[in-house]
């Protein structure tokens, strides 16, 4: 409407020519409006539609739909059904909204929803983030429009003016009429052109544009998950309770590659209900729902067991569709709604060498970037480098002494880490130097000149030793360590002490996390955290009133010695800890975990009750906890306790005034979600620092900085690399292992291998009388360096990340089982087949396969293992999707070693090369050696061509 209002507002709207829009050659063929005008009329048109469709509703992105709706060059492609209808695109029923239209419209599949859109409030901000497409489509329409309005007037003397040459999509528009209101003389009529002109273009722009946002593709399972999802509404209309479909891979591929297990559930949901005339049994309702199943492409044919669950038939022709589109336009990410995502890996610490205990942070946190990137995210990158802190003192101290000049000449320290044990003896063994060093520390951190140079001089040193790693393990990172945050953490904690939300305990200022709950809701569970807080941070001794407490419910008796002891064993089995020692500080995990739920289900007697389970509160623990401060607060509606949710406080000032970590980790928080806009953030470090973010991320939410509706963070811990004997790997000195010399070993012991495999093929050739030409110098040093690295990187990120693992180089390099080289052997193996087939250019296999058969080509899918073979490459997606959901590297690794697995048995039954369709299964090879690539770049791993 703003539009045809601004271009003087035309009556009717016509399609567009599919060729050429006519241009009368008249002496009046110009609009009286300069280019320009029309042209930054479409710019804002764009762009305002851009920012409502975006603020049209917060429950899904109607400018993916947008998107999707016009993408019809391929409407069978990347897993979007598209077809023509005269009514609009159903949106949810939440909005409320209605709209009507006439003329055909473009309908596509719904866009995911995996993730709730942001609040209405955020949506321009989200717009000119996300939505850089819109942007761009504005400025390229009415670049386009401008061009063809100048190229209107140079060339009026052409009875038609061509379309721009990307007209690819035959689209009807709603656009201009030819004859504008009150348009009475001839030289009116061309405004009319003109304007059609910038529709074409507008046109053009639209659908180049829209088909590149809209290449991502829906996952099978999210295919068939929203159809049974469609079948199970329409079956079951008043049924209140929704019901998620669940749709798993088939027990038997010969009834159903898959299966939607919901209709035993469905049993007890329909009969809690009450629908009158339901089906009752499993059969049935699974037989209902299969009826109103909408048609897919999908989907081929559905059958139910006798069980109930519903086997599922793909349909191979939308399969060849899916994987020769995947051959003709690349890999396509799964449909996200995309994010600002921020990974915090690797973060070593300055003035000390990387050790093994880097890797794992280091290879998962580049390999889960990679796939969040290939997904369509931005990605930010950041290495938390300890660049700060109490061991500077000394390392600045002995840099004045051993370079008095470090201030005119960068010291030459080649060998920052003997550097810094030296440094270390001298504050271990000379007095006079720790109190030097502790000056220093303090002169730092007051912003001395001096000593800020030597800290940089320092930092720069480390630097160059990481980058170096880095180089090797092909990781990019951008360096933003614990210093950055240091000018932000004094307003940050008077902030949250004038809110309240910070309070003194001890002298030290904590953040305590939990939630208020009126007395006669509270559990044992809830008890078992009061008692580790309040109680436990301390000897369990040094309360009496809770002793005496467990003494009247025979929870405490004598040992041998006769020392006060708790019991927490049985009546069969007895199980002590004496009194004294009952404390977070001086008992395991395990140990303090029995102690505590034994002496809170003994406090908080839990009975099942017909109206549920009832908890009964020892009178005795209800006049303690009134006794300790802020724990129970007294309201009109009641007595509200407060429980923590952890068993110690989040502590963000000591009592000397000076910060901690957690301190600059919620300060950080802070400027990544507030700063750098930040909608999900990542952190990679080992599984001991899990109890940490936790409190880390409850602080953040407590003092408003992390909204649930709009952001999201997550720790991603991971285990120990031990060695062969269990425990931490080290040198035979006893020493951490360097992650140089780890990296420097993988690559050498595969060149060695290499090497003596060329001299075993050579050999063979001269007793056979024949020539060997093998592998170049500089090609095993490349195939070392591939093999080497990939072999370390792919062993870590197969294993379960939570997990400790054995560090083996023997298991690494084999070529059998599930491991890099035998990875990159299968892929060698399938570009080989490309070479035997004798295809001129094994790079642009397709496009010369499909100049011999002008008459089409598909993937071959006809025996089992091509079947099986292509049924898992449509898989692909789908471990993309759980990668960045899960965040577990070893779904792909999975994947891939499936793939392979599934590729060996197919080239072990197919004699390829000799098959009538040869070349429908050379399309085959060729998509999975696609695949198989890119899964291997987003580990990080590179491939070859020849081994």
């Amino acid at each position: 409407i703003f539009f045809r209002k601004m271009t003087t507002g035309f009556e009717r709207l016509g399609p567009l020519p599919s060729a050429s829009c006519t241009i009368p050659d008249t002496p009046g063929n110009h609009s009286s409006r300069p280019p320009w005008v029309l042209s930054a009329v479409l710019g804002v048109a764009v762009v305002g539609a851009v920012a409502a469709a975006a603020m049209h509703s917060n429950q899904y992105s109607p400018v993916q739909e947008a998107w999707a709706n016009v993408a019809v060059l391929r409407p069978s492609v990347h897993g979007v059904t598209v077809r023509h209808t005269s009514a609009q695109p159903q949106r949810p029923a939440a909005q409320g909204r209605s709209a009507s239209t006439t003329g055909p419209v473009l309908q596509a599949s719904p866009v995911s929803q995996t993730s709730a859109q942001a609040p209405r409030k955020f949506a321009v901000q989200r717009v000119l983030r996300e939505h850089t497409l819109g942007v761009w489509l504005a400025l390229c329409g009415a670049a386009v429009a401008g061009a063809n309005l100048w190229l209107s007037r140079k060339r009026s003397s052409d009875a038609a003016l061509a379309r721009p040459p990307l007209n690819i999509i035959p689209v009807h528009l709603e656009s201009v009429a030819a004859v504008p209101y009150g348009a009475t003389e001839s030289h009116d009529v061309p405004r009319a052109d003109n304007a059609l002109l910038v529709a074409s273009s507008c046109q053009w722009a639209c659908s180049a544009l829209a088909v590149d946002e809209d290449l991502s593709v829906e996952t099978i399972e999210n295919t068939l998950s929203q159809l049974f999802d469609d079948a199970i509404k329409t079956s079951f209309p008043s049924l209140g309770v929704p019901v998620k479909p669940a749709i798993t891979p088939g027990r038997d591929v010969e009834k159903g590659e898959y299966q939607c297990n919901n209709a035993m559930a469905l049993t007890k949901v329909l009969k809690d209900a009450g629908i009158p005339d339901a089906p009752r049994s499993p059969k049935e309702i699974g037989e209902c729902i299969v009826q109103n199943l909408p048609s897919s492409a999908v989907i081929e044919g559905a059958n139910v067991a006798p069980q109930g669950f519903i086997n599922i038939k793909i349909n191979k022709d939308y399969v060849q569709e899916q994987l020769y589109g995947m051959l003709k336009d690349g890999l396509q990410p799964p449909r996200q709604r995309k994010q600002r995502v921020l990974i915090d890996f690797s973060s070593p610490n300055i003035a000390k060498e990387m050790h093994v205990g880097h890797l794992r942070s280091t290879i998962i946190g580049e390999c889960l970037s990679r796939t969040f990137e290939f997904c369509g995210h931005e990605v930010i990158r950041v290495n938390h480098v300890g660049d700060w802190g109490t061991q500077f003192g000394m390392l600045i101290a002995h840099l004045k002494d051993s370079f008095p000049d470090f201030k005119t000449a960068a010291p030459p320290i080649s060998d920052l880490v003997g550097f810094y044990k030296e440094s270390k003896k001298r504050f271990d063994a000379d007095e006079e130097f720790k109190a030097r060093a502790h000056q220093e520390v303090v002169a730092l951190q007051g912003g001395d000149q001096d000593n800020l140079t030597a800290w940089t001089a320092l930092c720069e040193v480390s630097r160059v030793e990481f980058e170096k790693i880095y180089k090797r393990l092909e990781v990019t990172l951008t360096e933003k360590g614990e210093s950055f945050y240091n000018p932000f953490m004094p307003d940050m904690v008077k902030e949250l002490c004038d809110r309240g939300l910070a309070r003194v305990a001890d002298g030290a200022t904590v953040i305590v996390s939990g939630d208020k709950k009126p007395l006669g809701d509270i559990t044992s569970a809830d008890i078992e955290r009061v008692l580790q807080y309040y109680y436990l941070n301390t000897s369990l001794a040094q309360h009496p009133g809770l002793v005496q407490c467990l003494k009247d419910l025979g929870l405490v008796k004598e040992n041998g010695a006769g020392v006060e002891c708790l019991n927490v064993g049985t009546a069969k089995k007895e199980l002590l800890f004496e009194l004294a020692k009952v404390s977070q500080n001086d008992m395991d995990l395990p140990s303090l975990g029995k102690a505590t739920k034994s002496m809170a289900e003994a406090l908080a007697k839990t009975e099942k009750t017909k109206q549920g389970p009832k908890t009964t509160l020892n009178p005795g623990l209800v006049d303690l906890l009134r006794q300790v401060p802020d724990l129970v607060t007294t309201t009109d509606a009641g007595d509200l306790v407060f429980v923590p949710k952890f068993s110690h406080p989040f502590m963000i000032r000591k009592r000397d005034g000076g910060f901690t970590y957690d301190t600059t980790d919620l300060a950080a928080l802070r400027y990544r979600l507030h700063t750098e806009k930040a909608e999900r953030i990542v952190y990679v470090t080992d599984v001991g620092q899990e109890g940490h973010f936790m409190m880390l991320f409850a602080a953040a939410q407590d003092a408003g900085y992390m909204a649930a509706e709009e952001h999201r963070c997550d720790h991603v811990g991971f285990g120990l690399v031990v060695g062969a004997d269990g425990k931490k790997l080290k040198t035979r000195a006893g020493e951490t292992i360097r992650l140089v010399d780890l990296l420097d070993e993988a690559p050498r012991r595969s060149y060695e291998e290499s090497v003596k495999r060329e001299e075993d093929k050579r050999q063979k050739a001269q007793e056979k009388g024949e020539t060997y030409e093998g592998l170049t110098e500089e090609e095993l040093q490349q195939n070392a360096n591939v093999i080497g690295y990939g072999a370390v990187k792919y062993f870590d990120l197969r294993q379960n990340r939570t997990s400790s693992y054995r560090f083996s180089y023997d298991e690494m390099l084999s070529l059998k089982g599930n491991t890099a080289v035998g990875l990159i052997y299968a892929y060698v193996r399938m570009r080989s087949i490309a070479r035997k087939a004798g295809v001129a250019n094994s790079d642009d296999l397709l496009t010369e396969l499909e100049a011999q058969h002008p008459e089409g080509l598909s993937v071959a899918l006809n025996t089992e293992t091509e079947w099986a073979l292509g049924l898992h490459l449509m898989r692909f997606s789908t471990t993309i999707d759980a990668m960045t959901e899960e965040l577990a590297p070893n779904k792909m690794t999975d994947f891939l070693y499936e793939l392979v697995t599934k590729f060996n048995a197919f080239y072990l039954q197919e004699s390829i090369l000799k098959a009538e369709d040869r070349d429908d299964k050379l399309l085959l090879c060729e998509v999975t050696a696609k695949i198989l690539k890119e899964g291997l770049r987003l580990l990080g791993i590179g491939v070859l061509e020849k081994l």
